[in-house]
């Protein structure tokens, strides 16, 4: 079965209840393409939750709190640098962690790793100062096997993933 790597932010959220709703309804857009998403974490509508989430996908976590940011940090590195058919990140939620999972999708190939699509998304006029930079700024003439997409509610978003999903098959 393909797998596909689903990032999102989860520490900066306004409200972390609201935006896990919006990733599960992406992930299990996902998953009715026939793909299998690493991990679910950004599903949880608690810290408590999501962190359940991804000991169920990743393992234990460590007890103290660097060591359990820096296992996960490399694990979530793991997974992208893994043997996944496509990265899918919904940003709308500003996250220098989600900045860095897509950098380490769309630099595969520096890492001799196979090129895979990478698709971020994000929600019109959701954040107040807009969509990032350093977001913003990749370009389809510099990464080609990078598309960024506006969407104006779920099923608009939900009909880009499945088009870019069908798009790869």
């Amino acid at each position: 079965m393909k797998s596909v790597f689903y990032g999102a932010a989860i520490q900066g959220a306004k409200d972390r209840k609201e935006r896990s709703q919006v990733h599960e309804f992406y992930i299990k857009t996902i998953q009715k393409q026939g793909y299998k998403v690493y991990t679910e974490h950004t599903t949880g509508k608690s810290y408590e939750e999501a962190i359940h989430k991804l000991e169920q996908a990743i393992g234990p976590l460590p007890k103290d709190e660097l060591q359990r940011k820096i296992y996960v940090r490399n694990k979530m590195i793991e997974a992208i640098e893994s043997d996944i058919s496509v990265a899918i990140f919904e940003v709308s939620t500003p996250s220098l962690g989600t900045g860095i999972e897509i950098a380490h999708a769309y630099l595969r190939p520096r890492l001799g790793l196979p090129v895979i699509p990478v698709l971020a998304l994000y929600e019109k006029d959701y954040w107040p100062n807009k969509l990032s930079t350093m977001i913003r700024g990749i370009s389809t003439e510099n990464v080609s096997h990078f598309t960024l997409e506006e969407y104006k509610n779920f099923e608009d978003g939900k009909k880009i993933i499945n088009e870019f999903l069908i798009n790869l098959k």
